[in-house]
């Protein structure tokens, strides 16, 4: 009797306790109807949903995977995407970051409790404050859909947006937090967690209450790490995130780190929050004021200097909204644009290897469309208990046994393992060996609390690289003494299962491959004998490992007779370097017809004959040289080298061609007409337009028309026909323009415009200079003609006068004709409107005018018909030149009888 009831209470605990296993987390409804679905290791579109939603909601399935119910904390949907009875009014708000979770009661497969935050007051009925809320939901055979029985149970006065969930597998409980200030004053600072624990008896009412670090702004994601260890708050009135140790079994908190949202100068806005399944990692979105949203994540405990925090991705086209693990790994992302819904809504984005230290981690922006639904800024709030439970282990090689184990939030009671290649076990952590290199899918069935789940991982069995036995390099031995040298390397064409990051280790024997004493050269290695064994270790970039040997072998076996190759010196389009482009594809098809070469053997070419034994540096099909010596080197796909023979190549000398880049076409008067010579040690000419009309094909072209034209000569050099081009411009006579003029401090400068060079002369007798300028020195005052003609005597001649203005500083009026007045030098009516010139003596008396017309005459040291005596007078000039500009000049001068 007393057997039968500890029985009777063991099945009670056994199915009264309660059930957590993944599968609650199948179903994901969010957004502007927008679902997904888990099932099975797969992920589906779902596209029933009934919720529109701008951020906050929350989804529940049964322990078998098969829909509740889900809400955006106003309003309560059934699985049949109609509103559940008594399922509307409920206090969230949808605006909120985390405004619902859905917690099961434990020992109660019928009930499940809504616990939902709210911010401000509100305006319609029934009036409701800001708090934390919860309402109850129960499963009957009168609800088969679920109804409402209780609703807005307000158990905190002032909360923030964020909530979040954790199963305490001892005690059975589930852990609701959320965040505030319990006195629920309005000015208090949020710094209190708080927390409600949610039994077998219900919901206490009764909180537990931590008061740590206070928190700008109300919103911003909190979540809590699957292992239970972490919390962390992102604060999104701060540039930070808050990292906690939780203490799940006394319910209290530590303060780990505060972690810099995007390390850096400048305002960022963290929003959403999410740890990796293995609980090491942690991911959130921020948004700075420049409107850039950024990926992040944070490695929570680094020993190895790893940077711990790292950018992902980061975009202006839309906004990283809300993060939420799945069960199969990943980590989804929800893409939204405020108020303003683009495309990349319709899409989401997904971490595929959140375990990573990788820098992307996987991460794929707009990897899910959502079809008929938006993602807007919120993904569904979960337990994060339901997300620890997973498969733990390391891909191997083929040759290796994996090592299978899981972590889970409570006890497994009994598993079934799948290994994907038709092996089972029914070990809580089995070893298993696969036969054959593949990706298998492995699959768990796990009980826990009696109820079954199942758990998925993708695993690799790497293959083994090898090479079959008796493989051997064969190398040609030109000289027949038995020895070459070989590029060890090329083995890897051996190698079954190649991998161009395989690592290959030589010894030249097994003491040496015991001892690790591996060949230090080994692509410049000269065989020792003939033939000669080597050994080689193989090293996968996965670390798997094996042993090989092969052998050395040469064989006499060269190329004779191999005819040279000729190419024009211009084929590589760069005229006078000496270099030209080879055609060695062609003279591969010649060289295979003279050897009868098959198919399935390789030639190659090689600048020297050590690359061609090494096989190191093959050269293009389009070979650029100077004259030169190459190599050409024959593989059988099966015994390796069959032949090594040299080839001479020749770069023909450059076509003689003496074309300029311009002409010009001069005054019939002062030259003929510009002939052109094609040269006469060429074979063929064509003279072309700028459409490539050929105009001649004579070796004398004769200039008559302004134009772009080209020339194209040709010459048949060792067999093979030659070219040259050169294109030139012939311009029509474009007489020079003078461009300044300069006369000042006995010096005129002048310099034009024109496209030839030019001679200067100020008497047109004598030319001076070969240039665009030139400058006349120790040049008297006066007026002055500047002659310009070019040196080539084709474009027609210029001339300007220029006016050189000098006030004398003496003048003897002796009467012998020479310096016998004293005027202004360099004016007239060409350069100046008038001209004002007063002469007076040293008081200061007005001896003598002049304006522009009587200058010439100048004065002639007299005042009212009497010569002045020996000394100095004084001088003022206003000069109004052609634009009005007024020159005022004053000085003194001599009378020297």
């Amino acid at each position: 009797m007393m057997i039968n009831k500890i029985v009777s209470l063991f099945l009670i605990l056994l199915y009264g306790t309660l059930p957590m296993a993944q599968n609650e987390t199948n179903n994901w409804y969010f957004g502007d109807e927008a679902g997904l679905n888990f099932s099975n290791n797969s992920l589906s579109v779902l596209t029933d949903s009934a919720m529109d939603t701008q951020a906050g909601c929350a989804t529940i399935s049964d322990s078998s995977g098969q829909l509740r119910f889900y809400t955006n904390g106003q309003t309560v949907w059934n699985q049949q995407h109609e509103v559940m009875d008594n399922g509307a009014d409920l206090a969230g708000e949808i605006n909120g970051t985390q405004t619902s979770i859905i917690i099961p009661k434990p020992n109660d497969p019928n009930t499940y409790y809504i616990f939902v935050t709210r911010q401000n007051r509100s305006t319609s009925s029934p009036v409701l404050l800001p708090g934390l809320y919860y309402s109850e939901v129960q499963f009957s055979d009168q609800y088969p859909l679920g109804t409402v029985v209780l609703k807005n149970v307000r158990l905190a006065l002032s909360v923030t947006e964020r909530l979040t969930a954790i199963h305490h597998a001892e005690s059975n409980t589930i852990r609701v937090i959320t965040f505030g200030n319990l006195s629920g004053i309005t000015s208090a600072p949020d710094q209190d967690f708080i927390i409600f624990n949610v039994t077998e008896n219900g919901v206490a009412t009764r909180p537990i209450v931590s008061t740590q670090r206070s928190t700008n702004s109300a919103v911003g994601a909190m979540k809590i790490s699957p292992n239970g260890q972490y919390l962390a708050i992102a604060d999104y009135g701060s540039n930070y995130i808050n990292l906690y140790n939780f203490d799940n079994d006394n319910v209290t908190f530590n303060h780990h780190s505060i972690i810099n949202s995007v390390p850096g100068f400048g305002t960022y806005m963290p929003y959403g929050i999410e740890f990796s399944q293995d609980s090491k990692l942690i991911y959130f979105t921020v948004k700075d004021t420049y409107n850039t949203s950024f990926l992040q994540k944070h490695l929570i405990e680094s020993t190895t200097g790893v940077n711990q925090t790292v950018t992902i991705a980061y975009t202006k086209a839309y906004e990283f909204g809300s993060l939420q693990l799945a069960r199969n790994g990943n980590i989804y992302v929800a893409n939204f644009e405020q108020d303003n819904p683009l495309i990349s809504s319709n899409q989401i984005g997904v971490i595929t290897e959140a375990e990573s230290l990788e820098a992307d981690s996987g991460f794929q922006p707009l990897a899910i469309g959502l079809e008929t639904g938006q993602s807007n800024k919120g993904l569904p709030n979960f337990i994060q208990s339901y997300f620890r439970n997973r498969i733990i282990t390391e891909n191997v090689c083929v040759n290796q046994a994996f090592e299978f184990s899981m972590d889970t939030y409570a006890p497994v009671e009994a598993v079934l393992w799948d290994f994907g290649d038709g092996n089972t076990s029914t070990l809580l952590e089995p070893t298993h060996q696969y036969q054959t290199p593949d990706e298998y899918l492995v699959r768990a069935t796990i009980t826990i609390n009696n109820a079954q789940a199942d758990l998925y991982k993708m695993v690799e069995a790497y293959a083994l690289p090898s090479i079959n036995p008796g493989e051997s390099l064969l190398q040609c031995d030109l000289d027949n003494d038995g020895f070459s040298f070989f590029n060890l390397n090329t083995i890897t064409e051996k190698i079954n299962n190649p991998n161009p990051e395989d690592e290959l280790l030589f010894y030249e024997t097994i003491s040496d491959l015991d001892n690790d004493r591996s060949i230090e050269n080994p692509d410049i290695y000269e065989n020792r004998s003939n033939p000669q064994e080597l050994f080689v270790k193989i090293i996968s970039p996965e670390g798997c490992e094996t042993i090989s040997n092969f052998f050395l072998e040469t064989l006499h076996i060269e190329l004779p007779n191999l005819s040279p190759i000729y190419a024009c010196e211009d084929s590589d389009e760069i005229p006078d370097n000496g270099k030209a482009t080879f055609d060695l594809a062609t003279k591969e098809i010649e060289i295979r017809a003279q050897f009868q070469i098959a198919n399935s053997s390789l030639l190659t070419f090689y600048a020297t004959f050590l690359d061609a034994e090494t096989k190191i540096d093959p050269l293009s099909s389009n070979h650029n040289t100077a004259t030169t010596t190459i190599w050409v080197r024959i593989d059988n796909p099966d015994t390796g080298c069959n032949g090594i023979g040299s080839i001479e190549l020749f770069v023909n000398p450059e076509l003689p061609l003496d074309i300029q880049e311009r002409y010009t076409i001069c005054d019939p008067s002062l030259q003929s007409v510009i002939s052109l010579d094609g040269n006469t040690s060429n074979d063929r000419w064509e003279w072309r337009n700028a459409s490539g009309t050929i105009l001649s094909t004579n070796r004398i072209f004769h200039l008559t028309e302004p134009g772009n034209f080209s020339v194209t000569v040709y010459k048949l050099q060792h067999g093979i026909w030659c070219s040259r081009t050169e294109e030139f411009v012939v311009n029509d006579i474009t007489p020079p323009v003078f461009d300044e003029i300069k006369a000042g401090d006995y010096e005129i400068s002048v310099s034009i415009t024109g496209d030839s060079l030019y001679e200067f002369s100020l008497d047109n007798t004598y030319y001076y200079g070969q240039s665009t300028s030139y400058i006349f020195y120790n040049v008297q005052p006066g007026i002055y003609t500047i002659y310009v003609r070019d040196t080539n005597n084709c474009e027609p001649p210029i001339a300007t006068e220029v006016s050189f203005i000098g006030f004398p500083k003496y003048f003897t009026p002796n009467g012998d004709g020479y310096n016998d007045i004293w005027k202004i030098h360099g004016i007239s009516s060409e350069f100046y409107r008038s001209a004002h010139i007063e002469i007076y003596d040293r008081y200061g008396k007005l001896l003598h005018t002049m304006d522009l017309k009587n200058n010439d005459s100048g004065w002639d040291g007299t005042f009212k018909g009497e010569v002045l005596g020996s000394t100095d007078y004084w001088f003022t000039a206003t000069l109004i030149d052609l634009d009005n500009n007024a020159i005022k000049q004053s000085g003194h001068f001599s009378l020297i009888l």
